[in-house]
């Protein structure tokens, strides 16, 4: 019997945008896993063990990061001196907002299916105590405007972490592979939303220049810390770092 791991961030929540292809397949994915074994070799099943934590606080924190973000567009609307097309913009903010965290909560449903097939490890605590750290440390900023700069730089990394598994030794049929693709496909739509409102915040390019190098640096030396599990899966940490570098540059 496995352990349920304690969440890194907020409660479990149901997503409230439910319409749209990719959540239509991460549901029937959900749906389907739910009731099916999840097959790994027994490497491969102690290297997902050590990495589905890391994945779960990120999906989780993201969720807290959007739902807050909502909340405060909410409060703000509610001022009854915003012009009517401040008020109409903030509305449809909210809708990409929403869809964005419909999809980290259905990401995190998913991941946390595969997470409850998987052994509990014993240096699960410590491992989400480094990524709580990192993901806190994301919203230390001056402004909103520069929290979303970080979160689109973030997902940018991201999509690339989930290619990476979705090519990974498990093969492309496998589950959770087909899993990391779906999610792949979200995270890249989310850099979108999150570099556009992060823009109509106030940031500039200047802003993601001077970010990038460091949100990548603090990401990977987290990756880092179960650089085991990821070689065992066969992906390698430095050439995702490496292209991530390529492409800021």
């Amino acid at each position: 019997m496995t352990i349920k791991i304690k969440r890194c961030f907020g409660k479990q929540a149901l997503p409230k945008v439910t319409q749209g292809n990719n959540a239509l397949r991460l549901q029937d994915w959900i749906n389907l896993q739910a009731q099916t074994p999840l097959l790994f070799s027994d490497n491969q099943t102690e290297s997902m063990a050590r990495l589905l934590p890391l994945l779960l606080c990120g999906e989780q924190s993201a969720q807290l990061v959007f739902n807050q973000e909502i909340i405060r567009l909410h409060v703000q609307d509610l001022d009854k001196t915003l012009s009517t097309d401040i008020s109409q913009r903030n509305g449809k903010i909210v809708t990409s907002l929403m869809e964005v965290e419909s999809d980290e909560c259905r990401h995190d449903i998913a991941l946390q299916t595969v997470s409850d097939k998987l052994p509990y490890i014993e240096d699960t605590r410590q491992v989400q105590r480094l990524a709580k750290r990192f993901y806190s440390g994301l919203g230390r900023v001056n402004d909103y405007s520069q929290h979303f700069v970080r979160i689109a730089i973030l997902d940018t990394c991201v999509t690339q972490i989930m290619q990476a598994f979705e090519t990974s030794k498990l093969g492309g049929e496998h589950p959770f592979s087909v899993l990391c693709g779906l999610i792949k496909k979200d995270e890249a739509k989310h850099v979108y939303i999150s570099r556009h409102h992060a823009i109509e915040l106030g940031a500039t390019n200047d802003d993601f220049y001077q970010q990038q190098s460091l949100i990548t640096h603090e990401l990977f030396q987290l990756l880092t810390s179960q650089h085991h599990s990821f070689e065992n899966m066969g992906i390698c940490l430095d050439a995702i770092q490496h292209k991530l570098e390529e492409k800021w540059q």
